[in-house]
Parts: structure tokens; C-alpha cells; sequence
């Protein structure tokens, strides 16, 4: 297509995010060509993207595949994707949607451009000083020569990019729920014992080792994990599906197509994540919008911006991380709370969860 101005490229780092599927099947709307250009993951791989299969503006290339962690192994998969641009698109003015520091980065490198940036997490405040604070600086560096920064939480924006990121370039792009039609809320919930989801990424092994001993010595809970994550982590949870029967390991699940029925076997969604980490205080995972569209109650940890919005809307509780706070929760937790929960969430209007 000569005209490019009406040509959007993508540059993703997954091609899992459900998320950032729709909001490529959302442009391809209005864009008479839209190409993605991105990366298989190692794990969570039940190919999401085949959703974007079928539509004749969209084409999409998967140029390598990326390995958690590795960062250093991804230098030489990210000049192959730069080659691979300059190939196709030549030195033309490219109006590019790039999720991902490591991605805005290599987009530096790109000329003539016009840049959509989004940041879905702070990678960067994981890491060990001085590292954090570079990193940082260049990310924030990155968002102010950006034509629009795109954040899923508010918090990140307040504390750290304020005085970046002029107020007019920032747009709020909430991690709501994409149903496609597939899935509906549920208007009753399990109540013959508590059932416990874990749903997503699998990475506090901390949290998650401690909620296996809780429920591992509680016969009236029931922990039914749903997803994908590192090796030694899901090999313990497999150790105590074996010697346990109330916990079992379920492994990938396709969004949103597998979503209703695991939000039909559960009544509470366990979203504890690890609040000594900064990006995890801020950050508003999708979990929230999910459990806010099947009306499936939620818990949060402590001293996070997702656990107060949770309890501000009458939507589940918090806890702490630790194996004291996570088993005193649930000696005082009853199906009763849950199904009352469960009614004040049907109240909540289904627009700010889901698209």
C-alpha cells in the first residue's frame, strides 16, 4: 500500500495478550492495513493470536521466540525485527504501536516515525540499583519523545511519569476483559465449600508456597490453579496436586474462550501478589476486570492499588503475603461472605470491566 498514513505497525512482545489483541482487531477498523510484527513466549502459548486469523487488513509475522528472563539472548531477535521493518517499510514515515520497553528502545533506531507507546508494567523497578534507577530514567526519557504514552494504571503514571508525560499525551488503557461474545457474567456462584482460583502467571513462589501449605491443611478449601509459569514453581504445584485432593493443577487456558468455565467452578479469585515490589503496588491487573465481569468476589494483598479499588467497590478483600495473614483470612471466611459479595458485584455496571 503506497499511502502509509493509513498503514498502523505493531511491535508486541507476545502474541498472547489478549489485550493487546483486541486492540489490534479495534484498529483494524480504521486503518485500511495493519501489521503486527512480534514474538512467541516459552510459555503461556495457546496461541491467542489465531483470533486475528481471517481478517484481510491484518497480517502478522512471528519472528522468533522469547525466553523468560533472558534478556541478553533477545538482542540479535530484535535486530532481526529491525531488519525485517527496514525491509518492508523502507525509510517511509511508519506510525508505530509499541508495547514494551526493550521494543521502545529498539524503535530509536527506527526513522521517520510516529510513536504510540505502552507501558503495562514497570519492568525496570524490579531491578537491582544502579540499574533501576538508568533504566527508569531511560523509560521515562523514552515516554516524554513519545506522541502518546498508553498506561493500564493510573498509578504508574502518578508515581513516576507526571513530569514526563505532559497530561494531554497520556491515555488510560485499562486491562479490561476483550469477551469477543464468548463469555457472560455469572449470576450464581458455588456455595457448597470455598473454592480458590489462581489464574494467570505463576511467578510468587513465596506467596503461592504459602497458600499450598494453608489450603494443603484445611480440607474445606478447595485451590484449583489455572495458567503457566516457571518450572520450579509449577513442579511444586504439581507435587501437591499429587498428595493432595484439594488442589489440582490445570495448566494453560485460552483467553477468554476457557474463562467462564473457570470463573463457574470457583467463588473467589486469589490475586495476592507480591507487595514488596513497587510495580506490583501500582499496577492494576487484569484479574480485577475479570472478576468485576463474572461477579466471582476478589483477594488482593495489602497495601495495593488493586486491593483498594477491590474493597472501595465492594468487590472482595486484602491480605497480606505471609502464611500467618493468608491462613487467618480464610479461618474467618465463609461461603455466606462470599455469596453476599458475589450480589454486590452483579450491582456494578459491566462497562468499566469489560470492552
Amino acid at each position: 500500500m503506497s499511502n502509509n498514513s493509513k498503514r498502523i505497525i505493531f511491535l508486541v512482545q507476545s502474541f498472547e495478550q489478549p489485550r493487546i489483541l483486541k486492540i489490534i482487531l479495534d484498529r483494524s477498523k480504521t486503518f485500511e492495513e495493519v501489521v503486527v510484527y512480534g514474538f512467541a513466549r516459552k510459555i503461556h502459548s495457546v496461541k491467542n493470536y489465531e483470533i486475528l486469523d481471517g481478517h484481510k487488513n491484518i497480517k502478522y509475522q512471528k519472528l522468533a521466540t522469547l525466553e523468560d528472563g533472558k534478556y541478553w539472548n533477545r538482542i540479535f531477535k530484535y535486530l532481526k525485527l529491525l531488519v525485517v521493518i527496514y525491509k518492508n517499510h523502507g525509510l517511509s514515515r511508519k506510525h508505530l504501536y509499541i508495547v514494551g520497553i526493550d521494543l521502545r528502545i529498539l524503535s530509536v533506531l527506527i526513522v521517520n516515525k510516529y510513536v504510540e507507546y505502552v507501558i503495562s508494567d514497570l519492568a525496570w523497578l524490579y531491578y537491582p540499583k544502579p540499574f533501576k534507577g538508568i533504566i527508569g530514567f531511560i523509560d521515562k526519557v523514552l515516554s516524554k519523545y513519545s506522541n502518546k504514552v498508553l498506561m493500564t494504571s493510573r498509578g504508574f503514571y502518578e508515581g513516576h511519569f507526571k513530569n514526563y508525560v505532559k497530561p494531554e499525551n497520556l491515555v488510560l488503557t485499562e486491562n479490561k476483559l476483550a469477551t469477543y461474545g464468548k463469555v457472560f457474567p455469572l449470576n450464581k456462584l458455588k456455595d457448597d465449600k470455598i473454592r480458590i482460583a489462581y489464574i494467570g502467571a505463576f511467578r510468587y513462589k513465596y506467596i503461592i508456597s504459602n497458600l499450598l501449605k494453608v489450603v494443603s491443611e484445611n480440607k474445606k478449601l478447595q485451590l484449583n490453579f489455572y495458567g503457566d509459569g516457571f518450572s520450579d514453581i509449577v513442579e511444586k504445584m504439581k507435587e501437591y496436586t499429587a498428595a493432595y485432593e484439594n488442589i489440582t493443577f490445570n495448566g494453560a487456558f485460552k483467553n477468554p474462550d476457557d474463562l467462564q468455565d473457570i470463573y463457574e467452578k470457583n467463588n473467589l479469585n486469589f490475586v495476592v501478589y507480591n507487595n514488596s515490589l513497587e510495580n506490583e503496588r501500582l499496577a492494576m491487573p487484569n484479574k480485577f476486570y475479570e472478576s468485576g465481569f463474572f461477579n466471582v468476589p476478589i483477594l488482593c494483598a495489602t497495601n495495593t492499588y488493586v486491593g483498594r479499588r477491590a474493597e472501595e467497590q465492594n468487590m472482595g478483600w486484602t491480605c497480606d503475603i505471609h502464611e500467618s495473614s493468608i491462613r487467618d483470612f480464610f479461618d474467618k471466611l465463609t461461603v455466606e461472605n462470599l455469596l453476599e459479595r458475589h450480589e454486590e458485584i452483579k450491582k456494578l455496571d459491566k462497562s468499566q470491566f469489560n470492552y
